[in-house]
């Protein structure tokens, strides 16, 4: 019987060590797939808030200050795009808090910011019809593309050239009114 034994033993270190790469190779395969995973959602979320940052600067002409930005959820939209070829798409859903600053962008009339001024009416709502810290939340939406670098980037609503009101084709009405919300609010007959 201990004859046995001391034959086995070797045959058995071998399998031990067969089993033990084996388990080891895949181990790392799904561990650095894991890392990779956590380093690009890491990536995502930093580019998104830094795009969503930019887009909220740059539609409300710098008269906000945002007071709170996170990111509440991404969701890849791999499955869903079928054009022949293979790059990185995501949408990222923000909530954030904005308050109203004293700015009065240099490309607007001045006289626009006047109280009851004519033009101030429709989509400046949000830029002249609101008194400094009004504050101005919500959420969006954003659609962002892997670049060539590897850097992920905001991708513009094609329909941007038409827009009705500030942050349109990013931001979530959620069930709300768009007069009182980012238009002037409806005038009451009398």
């Amino acid at each position: 019987m201990a004859v046995f034994f001391a034959s086995a033993l070797p045959q058995f270190a071998r399998m031990l060590r067969r089993f033990s790469l084996v388990f080891l190779s895949i181990c790392t395969v799904y561990c650095s797939s894991a890392l990779a995973d956590d380093i690009t959602d890491k990536q995502i979320t930093e580019s998104a808030l830094r795009e969503t940052r930019d887009i909220i600067s740059r539609e409300l002409f710098g008269h906000y200050d945002i007071t709170s930005l996170v990111v509440l959820k991404t969701e890849g939209l791999r499955d869903r795009i079928h054009r022949g070829r293979d790059y990185g798409l995501v949408t990222v859903t923000s909530r954030f808090s904005t308050k109203r600053n004293a700015t009065k962008h240099p490309n607007l009339n001045a006289g626009m910011f006047e109280p009851g001024s004519a033009m101030c009416q429709g989509w400046l709502y949000l830029h002249c019809g609101v008194a400094v810290g009004h504050v101005f939340d919500g959420t969006l939406q954003v659609l962002l593309a892997v670049d060539r670098d590897g850097s992920w980037r905001a991708v513009s609503p094609h329909w941007r050239s038409r827009r009705e009101y500030s942050l349109q084709g990013y931001l979530l009405l959620e069930g709300r009114e768009k007069e009182g919300y980012v238009l002037f609010p409806k005038q009451r007959e009398r």
